[in-house]
């Protein structure tokens, strides 16, 4: 059997600012009623006929708006009704019972009201919020004697019946707002824990996505540390194998930050990691020319680019290919020489930007025992201290200078010390990650 949908049901599902609008809206609609069905009641007992029958077309406006106020969209013409009718009200009030007994703030509340109900046409808004103040202004300012011969004591009671239902009307709305803020907080603090759950969940995915055993690894040392600004790392690090023997590696920086990025991350680690396999016999500038077609074609319409390092290992040189990345460093072990890798000026363009032209060119180096090759994102030369200062490349490589000589594993945890220390209490604001692989 279905459930026969109330003004509560409608509420579900809808926007805070929708539901504010219409709760708003009809309770003052409701209130508009029971004064004009009460002040009726008074304007026949003085016997002002005239303001009986204005009363009486006014209950069958604020009936009528009772009904079709839940179905509306939009509060931008029925609100302007209701203005027109406080006024009109008011005028007519001063007219018959003169300025005392009239209350003029119901103008200017309902020139407060429409920054509660009228939530798309601000400029409107802001017009009739104007004019209700001026009318407001203008009527206060003119002194009117009343029509009708009333007793003090009952132009005194309507005067202080007018001011309660305008206190009660403002109570009522601050309670409105105080109970749709709390709520507004509340799913905000539950929205945010699961997204946090999530976060950490896809942060472990991914961790464990990348994780891989190298401790196995023929004539090469490999340590590296990766350390995302928010859970999920928009930085990925990859290690070509086959048994005991590596093949290559490869470090890129997926543009943006947080899930989207995340999975991404992914989607380019399984691309390069089938290309890198797929063409061996093809220098590594063909590989990632591959790699930037296919990755433009299977992200489709994610904006996502990315920069990066690969390299391939033989058993005397090491083969780099740079796609817009900071040149890593490399350490010459017979000459002691420690400096940054001279990119190919030639080779230019990041991977996966459709329409982009791109070019890559290999550079190879002599690769020894001893030798040390160290990769890195740009997130580590570009952290800063409570002082603004950038880690910079300079700190990196006088870094690296000094500890050249240590295995990978200690010259890791001396990097990333040295990184934390540096940083103070500042948080970072991109994905640090570094490869150290040392023949």
């Amino acid at each position: 059997m279905r459930r026969k949908k109330g003004f509560k049901t409608k509420l579900e599902g809808q926007s805070a600012s929708y539901q504010r609008a219409i709760i708003v809206a009809f309770f003052t609609d409701i209130c508009a009623l029971i004064y004009h069905i009460a002040i009726s009641v008074v304007f026949y007992f003085l016997g002002i006929t005239p303001m009986v029958y204005y009363n009486i077309f006014s209950v069958s406006l604020f009936l009528s708006m009772a009904f079709i106020i839940p179905r509306l969209k939009n509060y931008f013409v029925p609100y302007n009704l209701v203005l027109i009718e406080v006024i009109v009200h008011q005028l007519l009030a001063d007219y018959f019972l003169g300025s005392y007994c009239s209350f003029h703030s119901f103008i200017l509340l309902m020139g407060i009201l429409p920054f509660l109900v009228i939530e798309k046409k601000q400029k409107y808004t802001v017009c009739i919020t104007l004019c209700s103040v001026f009318i407001y202004i203008l009527l206060g300012s003119i002194e009117i004697n009343p029509k009708y011969d009333v007793a003090q004591d009952v132009l005194f009671g309507i005067r202080v019946f007018n001011i309660l239902i305008t206190i009660f009307i403002i109570i009522f709305m601050m309670m409105i707002y105080t109970k749709i803020v709390v709520k507004i907080e509340k799913n905000l603090k539950e929205h945010g824990e699961a997204l946090e759950k999530e976060i950490k969940m896809a942060a472990v995915i991914q961790q464990n996505f990348f994780k891989q055993q190298l401790y196995n690894i023929e004539n090469y040392q490999v340590s590296y540390f990766s350390r995302p600004m928010a859970g999920v790392s928009g930085d990925v690090y990859d290690f070509y194998k086959t048994g005991t023997n590596l093949d290559g590696l490869g470090i890129f920086d997926v543009s943006g930050h947080g899930i989207s990025s995340g999975l991404v991350t992914m989607l380019v680690k399984n691309v390069i990691h089938q290309e890198f396999y797929n063409q061996p016999d093809a220098e590594l500038w063909e590989i990632l020319n591959t790699i930037n077609d296919r990755l433009i074609a299977e992200k489709g319409e994610i904006q996502n680019y990315l920069t990066g390092i690969l390299v391939r290992l033989t058993p005397r040189k090491i083969e780099i290919v740079d796609a817009g990345h900071p040149a890593p460093i490399l350490y010459k072990q017979s000459t002691g020489q420690c400096d940054f890798i001279k990119l190919d000026e030639k080779s230019a363009g990041a991977i996966g930007i459709a329409g982009f032209p791109v070019y890559y060119e290999s550079l190879y180096y002599n690769f020894e025992k001893g030798d040390e090759l160290v990769l890195f994102s740009d997130g580590v030369i570009d952290i800063k201290n409570p002082e603004e200062e950038y880690f910079g490349k300079q700190r990196l490589l006088d870094t690296i200078k000094a500890i050249a000589e240590k295995k990978p594993s200690e010259q890791i945890i001396i990097l990333e010390k040295a990184i934390k220390e540096f940083c103070g209490g500042r948080k970072q604001t991109d994905d640090l990650t570094v490869i150290i692989l040392k023949k």
